[in-house]
């Protein structure tokens, strides 16, 4: 393969991942259906009580969601809350330390 093709080759690669990166930015940043306030309220209902301090945009399980944290009875409670029905997605159990 030739000096030329060999730099055409990695402008492309370059240029796809950064249309990519682009892409997932603004797919990460579009508005939600549901709002911080009301995923944190979903997420302390389904854990069945406590307080957050977070709710953070993530991308879980091919869905944007909002992780919020939820502290109650000595553990932490990762709740993903769908940002577009406000559904649960998931939960991840932690000790408070």
């Amino acid at each position: 393969m030739s000096l030329k093709k060999v730099k055409l080759t990695f402008i492309i690669i370059v240029a796809v991942m950064i249309i990519a990166a682009a892409a997932l930015t603004a797919f990460m940043l579009w508005p939600s259906n549901i709002s911080r306030q009301e995923a944190q309220s979903i997420a302390i209902e389904h854990v069945g009580g406590g307080v957050t301090n977070r709710a953070d945009h993530d991308f879980e399980w091919f869905q944007r969601v909002w992780s919020v944290e939820v502290f109650y009875n000595g553990l932490v409670y990762e709740v993903y809350v769908n940002r577009v029905t406000g559904a649960i997605v998931g939960v991840e159990i932690g000790s408070w330390d």
